[in-house]
């Protein structure tokens, strides 16, 4: 179907109508002159000359009206600026509509209204619980957190102080939650707060040591996969940015009044987000394909292969040290993070493979060529096809993220037991360890679990991401075969997450969660310096990051001030984002595995701990089936081969790998997470209850009236499309112009036009020419132009009589014979031809002849 503009209706109309009314100029006439003989009253012939002659016909037949040669200058250039201006009419008539076009836009005014919560219809919604009343509370190792205390009942058994039954409040005191809160109020009231985040999914939970007695965690469970579809997506409680990642806090509202044509408006949306930075390591696992005992196709003679890796890896060791005094604040390269872990793990896997010697300050050999090939000594497949680890594994359908370097290696065993399998006779000679790798991950982290929970401590994330195989044989990746070639890029890759304001345009037109939509989701501009917000970070002094991650938020505009309550638990910068504090800790994934819900006991406050467990989970990406795999989502694209496919094209590069981290990361945190805060939600939180209800009260209506611009529908049009009638215009007032000039100098005027119109009337001419004498002397006066005679008295005269005329072969010798088209050439003179006007007599007269004589 052709979805045609209302311009482009109106052009197709006019152009109908214009050939409609050409084809009626043509054929009228043509029709009319069938019932037309050649006997007629004066005043038919007048009347009949005018028809014809005003019709296409003459032009179309080239008759004597239509002439060219013999005109004068003046009337044969006024008929042509007609015929022109009339030919530029038409097309005008067909264009001009053409530009016309409606548009649905923006209104040029705001309305004040009020929003009311939308629930979500889609899985997401109707996947979220409802929300638990439940406070606020959290865990600090062993030691009560700050504004909190720690009971214990202690006995004096001689000179020992006996002390047992430790009770924890868990509670977080009321300043703490409405300096975070009104902060971000005083921001925007859009803005959330670390207490308008929620677990999406929530089960009660025991608490042995809180004074409660209980506590709110998260109950993980996968809802959907939103990555597959990129753009952003609206869910219950979140903005999900699926195309670079993100994810922005709102309890979703929506304008009470319905608009026919929707509405727009703009908020301030907190968002987290992650930052990855990848590099590759320009080694490749190698391997083809073989069927094993079940007929399926597996991995076998896997081997790295140098591609530049180790071959051209830089001879002096870039600075392996840890920042002294943390992260900080300040201007993180990422990217520099990366190379220097790809850099160390290169070198070591080098020096297990005696090809370096152990020391990377002092670097005397590289005992590599390029394309040289190592057997990975933990790899997954052996000389006979068998696995050999459960740690490491690869898989040509599947990708692979893990925060452990170097975990292609065996650390398992003697020496001996190594060497034998190592590529070499000397494999591992300096005992190159696990620990040797885990330094490279805090080196690259730069903190630790022993790191001090303040501003200085940014998460930051290092690993390996093991792309999509991709075949190297030639053959179809979506169809392999037994035999066929394979090989797996590597990248070493930093991440950290960050939090900053979003300026979002919502779009709204219709009903349900479905109609509304986000047009545009930018960070937020800010016109000064000033007007850039305050962040704050809790300084838990001599508290460490593996006891306790601090509480972090908004304080408000930049002349925001500290509450003095606060003054020495609260370190402040003014930035548009905020690095936010934590830490990885891969030993718990060695001892629990991956595991997407946070395990501090006692602790609910899912704004410090998502997302560092989402990232966590992003560098633990494993196939089903595979050691450590909990069965949460499989994000290694085993199950879902449209998920593979798109890995497949990300982790062709190092910038699509950092995507790959980035993406999990959002689609983790989308699943573990809700926020609270909306039009519709309470203005205060208190450290007893969660924030307001999410999915829960679809006719809560707020009070605040949030500024609204309609949508309305215009009527545009595009320029271009008037050239022609702009055209018509300018020559019409140039005719009117001359013709009123000329009137004024008396030139012209309706007393000429009037004397003229009657000259050239064909029956006057013929009244004139039949009766000149007594009965044809207002005929003749008229021809003459000595009297005016009025039409109703040349009527009265002479119109009323009949007369005929006829063309006759002048070799008739006024026979009368008529003419059949084939007149007499008479040698190579064209044959002479009469027009005959004959008055045709009524009763008692004499019919009168008149002859006029011509070469046709």
């Amino acid at each position: 179907m052709v979805d045609l503009s209302v311009g482009e209706v109106s052009g197709l109309i006019a152009a109908g109508v214009f050939i409609r009314i050409s084809c009626y100029r043509v054929a009228f006439p043509a029709a009319l002159v069938g019932f037309v003989g050649d006997e007629n009253t004066v005043v038919t012939w007048s009347v009949l000359g005018r028809l014809l002659q005003s019709s296409p016909w003459p032009t179309l037949l080239q008759t004597d009206s239509a002439a060219r040669h013999g005109v004068r200058r003046r009337v044969s250039y006024g008929l042509l600026l007609q015929t022109a201006i009339v030919t530029l009419v038409s097309v005008a008539a067909i264009v001009t509509p053409l530009g016309l076009y409606q548009t649905v836009e923006p209104a040029g005014s705001q309305d004040l209204e009020a929003f009311q919560f939308v629930k979500d219809d889609s899985p997401f919604g109707y996947g979220t619980p409802a929300r638990m009343v439940a406070p606020f509370t959290r865990s600090c190792g062993e030691d009560a957190c700050p504004g909190s205390s720690m009971n214990q009942t202690c006995v004096q058994q001689g000179l020992l102080l006996n002390c047992t039954d430790v009770v924890y409040d868990r509670s977080i005191p009321d300043i703490w939650m409405s300096t975070f809160t009104d902060g971000a109020r005083q921001v925007n009231q859009s803005v959330s707060s670390i207490f308008d985040i929620q677990w999406r999914t929530q089960v009660n939970a025991s608490d042995a040591f809180g004074s409660q007695g209980w506590y709110v965690k998260s109950g993980y469970r996968q809802i959907g996969i939103l990555i597959l579809d990129p753009g952003i997506h609206l869910v219950d409680g979140l903005i999900v940015d699926a195309q670079t990642g993100g994810i922005g806090f709102r309890n979703h509202t929506t304008p009470a009044p319905v608009h026919e044509y929707g509405s727009t408006w703009t908020e301030d949306i907190l968002f987290i987000e992650p930052d990855t930075q990848c590099v590759d390591l320009n080694v490749t696992f190698d391997f083809y394909l073989t069927q094993n005992n079940t007929s399926r196709l597996a991995p076998r003679n896997l081997s790295l292969t140098d591609r530049g890796g180790f071959s051209q890896l830089a001879r002096k060791s870039p600075d392996l040290s840890v920042p002294v005094d943390g992260n900080g604040q300040g201007p993180l390269d990422l990217r520099e993070r990366a190379y220097k872990a790809a850099w160390a793990n290169n070198f070591f896997t080098l020096a297990y493979f005696n090809a370096t010697g152990p020391d990377p300050s002092n670097i005397t050999r590289f005992d590599v060529t390029p394309g040289m090939k190592f057997n990975s000594s933990g790899s997954a497949m052996n000389s006979s096809g068998e696995v050999t680890s459960a740690t490491f594994f690869i898989d040509y359908q599947s990708i692979r993220s893990t925060l452990f370097y170097g975990d292609y290696l065996d650390f398992s065993g003697s020496p001996t037991e190594r060497n034998a399998s190592a590529s070499n006779a000397t494999g591992n000679p300096f005992g190159i360890s696990l620990s040797d790798f885990v330094a490279i991950s805090e080196i690259c982290a730069g903190s630790f679990s022993s790191s001090p929970a303040n501003i200085n401590s940014s998460m930051v994330g290092c690993g390996l991401v093991y792309g999509a195989a991709r075949r190297t044989d030639g053959g179809s990746e979506f169809s392999p075969q037994p035999g066929s070639q394979w090989s797996i890029p590597v990248y070493s890759c930093a991440a950290s997450v960050h939090a900053t304001i979003r300026t979002v345009t919502f779009k709204y037109n219709g009903t349900g969660l479905a109609a509304l939509n986000v047009t545009a989701a930018t960070p937020k501009s800010y016109a000064s310096p000033s007007d850039i917000p305050l962040w704050a970070v809790e300084d838990m002094h001599t508290t460490t990051l593996a006891s306790a991650q601090p509480l972090w938020g908004l304080l408000g505009p930049a002349n925001a001030t500290i509450p003095p309550a606060l003054a020495k638990n609260l370190t402040t910068v003014q930035q548009p984002t905020l690095r936010l504090p934590g830490t990885l800790n891969p030993d718990l994934l060695l001892i629990n595995g991956p595991d997407y819900i946070p395990a501090k006991e006692g602790q609910n406050l899912p704004g410090v701990d998502f997302y560092a467990q989402a990232l966590q989970n992003a560098f633990a990406i494993t196939r089903p089936g595979a050691v450590g795999y909990e069965g949460y989502a499989d994000y290694s694209g085993l199950t879902s081969l449209a998920l593979y496919t798109k890995w497949r094209y990300l982790s062709a590069t190092a910038a699509g790998a950092a995507q790959i981290i980035n993406l999990v990361w959002t689609d983790i945190a989308a699943n573990s997470v809700v926020g609270t805060r909306g039009w519709t939600t309470a203005t205060t939180s208190t450290s007893t209850t969660s924030s307001s209800d999410t999915n829960t009260d679809t006719n809560n209506t707020s009070t605040v009236k949030v500024p609204v611009t309609p949508y309305t529908r215009r009527v545009r049009y595009r320029l271009p499309y008037a050239v022609p009638a702009i055209l018509v215009l300018a020559l019409s007032a140039a005719v009117l112009a001359t013709a009123a000039v000329l009137l004024a100098l008396g030139r012209t005027g309706a007393g000429k036009m009037r004397r003229l119109l009657d000259a050239t009337s064909a029956g006057r001419i013929m009244g004139g020419f039949l009766w000149g004498g007594k009965e044809g002397v207002a005929a003749a006066a008229a021809v003459a132009g000595e009297r005016k005679v009025k039409t109703d008295e040349w009527v009265r005269t002479v119109g009323k009589r009949a007369v005929s005329v006829r063309i006759v072969n002048a070799a008739a010798g006024g026979s009368g014979e008529e003419d059949n088209g084939e007149g007499d050439n008479g040698g190579n003179e064209k044959g002479r031809k009469q027009l005959v006007i004959r008055a045709v007599p009524g009763e008692g007269e004499l019919g009168e002849e008149g002859r006029l004589m011509g070469r046709l």
